[in-house]
């Protein structure tokens, strides 16, 4: 049942339903594998949603959410500050930085740097080698529109590099997260249980295109529609059981899904997560190893703030990449400081 503060506030809340809905029936097969420019916003960032497979959509609770759902954002209550670098394929690397802090009642405020580099790119023809790298910043706003309806929006820039050719776009995304539903079914079963039901939705990545030559056309950004759902349980009365399914529908490529979780063996000290990616929702890929994820958190609370180090092993699929993947990211919560 939704709190009262929920109805006090509908007006806004439908009025931001309306919006993801009016752009949900955009015609994403229109575009077709390898239409879309700006592969930096394909990465799934985040050590923490890297690791439970991508799921973050509803369960998003923190300043990672900003790469995937906006409105998680509003869960924070003081300041959190993300910096994460990430080993990915062909010797990729990431530099990925979030700030981000509560503002008045209800009200979040981050901001994101993400910046992607290589090394020099040797075209084996004589020609020298030449440098790429990609700069992305976003600026990202959440509100609360009720005790359990959360909805956020972010503003991002892009600049690609590529030799002495540059490009630049503008995006936009927006979501939704609802929670705190109580689940019956699982406290029937055992009555040390608290389950909660969470849901979420977002659209990445709306905005103008990206092209290296003027006199050519640009193309589209990878536009992404995200569904979630996810589930909080308390055993115990101390002991978190996060986890959610995803649903995920690039423009340029097929459904994907992603299922996975959390689970804090020890409060405030240690979690463990794991997660499956399906790369092609409905088709089989043959072998049961490809695709599974595993990450883990050691916090250490100082004076009322935590300090934790996030871990995530995405492992090489040999169909997609390969080569495995490393995400180490220091998360630091200033539990006691607001900036505004």
């Amino acid at each position: 049942m939704l709190s009262p503060s929920f109805s006090l506030k509908n007006k806004k809340a439908f009025f931001v339903l309306a919006f993801l809905m009016a752009v949900l029936p955009i015609d994403l097969r229109a575009q077709t594998v390898g239409t879309t420019t700006a592969d930096i916003l394909k990465i799934n960032e985040g050590a923490r949603p890297a690791a439970m497979g991508g799921v973050y959509t509803a369960m998003g609770n923190d300043a990672y959410s900003v790469s995937y759902n906006p409105a998680g954002l509003a869960n924070l209550k003081a300041t959190q500050v993300l910096l994460l670098h990430l080993d990915s394929l062909a010797s990729i690397e990431y530099e990925y930085l979030v700030f981000a802090t509560a503002w008045g009642s209800g009200n979040v405020l981050a901001a994101n740097l993400t910046y992607r580099h290589e090394p020099p790119i040797d075209n084996q023809n004589g020609t020298p080698a030449v440098n790429a790298d990609d700069l992305l910043g976003s600026l990202s706003y959440a509100t609360k529109l009720g005790n359990d309806f959360r909805a956020g929006a972010t503003v991002k820039y892009l600049k690609s590099d590529l030799a002495s050719f540059s490009a630049t776009a503008v995006g936009f995304d927006a979501g939704v997260q609802l929670d705190h539903i109580k689940n019956p079914i699982c406290e029937f079963i055992d009555k040390s249980w608290r389950v909660y039901n969470s849901i979420g939705l977002s659209v990445q990545n709306l905005g103008t295109g990206m092209t290296f030559d003027p006199a050519s056309s640009a193309d589209p950004l990878p536009m992404f529609i995200r569904g979630g759902l996810g589930f909080h349980t308390v055993i115990d009365d101390t002991k978190d059981l996060n986890w959610g399914l995803e649903i995920f529908k690039p423009s340029d490529q097929d459904i994907k899904m992603g299922v996975g979780g959390e689970f804090w063996m020890f409060p405030e000290l240690f979690a463990i997560r794991a997660g499956y990616k399906f790369e092609q929702l409905g088709k089989w890929t043959g072998n049961v190893f490809d695709n599974y994820t595993l990450g883990c958190t050691l916090t250490r609370r100082l004076e009322g703030d935590d300090f934790s180090l996030d871990l995530a092993y995405n492992p090489a699929t040999f169909t997609s990449t390969s080569e495995d993947t490393f995400f180490f990211a220091l998360n630091l919560k200033f539990n006691q400081l607001r900036i505004f």
